[in-house]
């Protein structure tokens, strides 16, 4: 529990950090929920057989694009953590000097990381709720 105090503190201090990792977080997870809902919108259930081949082939398409655009992110993700780590290295320094283990400045990093990830997925599923409920009025249109 300390270590969860320690890394709700840590995140709470390194705010601005944290925030370009969040925002891309969030919008990673907004793209997703848009890019695998298309076909499931409502709108697309009253098309006509021609153009359900046509959206079939878009989705076919956009599904790929989820595919890179997920190894960009995830290349993203763990540029942001290096950047994150190299920007706190004295922070930790002084952890280990004052006799924290190894282990457990490892595991107050995942927990931070792990807080972050859990808010961003939340708030990027609102998020990505909203904007595929207005593509669909979008479509419908």
């Amino acid at each position: 529990m300390k270590l969860f105090s320690l890394a709700l503190r840590n995140i709470k201090k390194s705010i601005k950090d944290y925030s370009i990792y969040f925002i891309t977080l969030v919008i990673a997870v907004a793209i997703f929920y848009i890019f695998n809902s298309v076909d499931s919108q409502t709108a697309m259930m009253s098309i006509s057989k021609s153009t359900m081949e046509i959206v079939q082939a878009i989705v076919y398409v956009l599904s790929y694009i989820s595919v890179f655009v997920s190894i960009v992110l995830g290349f993203l993700i763990v540029y942001a953590n290096n950047f994150l780590i190299k920007r706190r290295k004295k922070e930790i320094g002084i952890y280990l000097t004052l006799g924290m283990s190894k282990f457990k400045v490892s595991t107050v990093l995942v927990l931070e990381t792990i807080i972050i990830g859990v808010i961003s997925l939340g708030i990027g599923l609102i998020l990505g709720v909203g904007l595929s409920q207005l593509l669909s009025i979008f479509t419908a249109k």
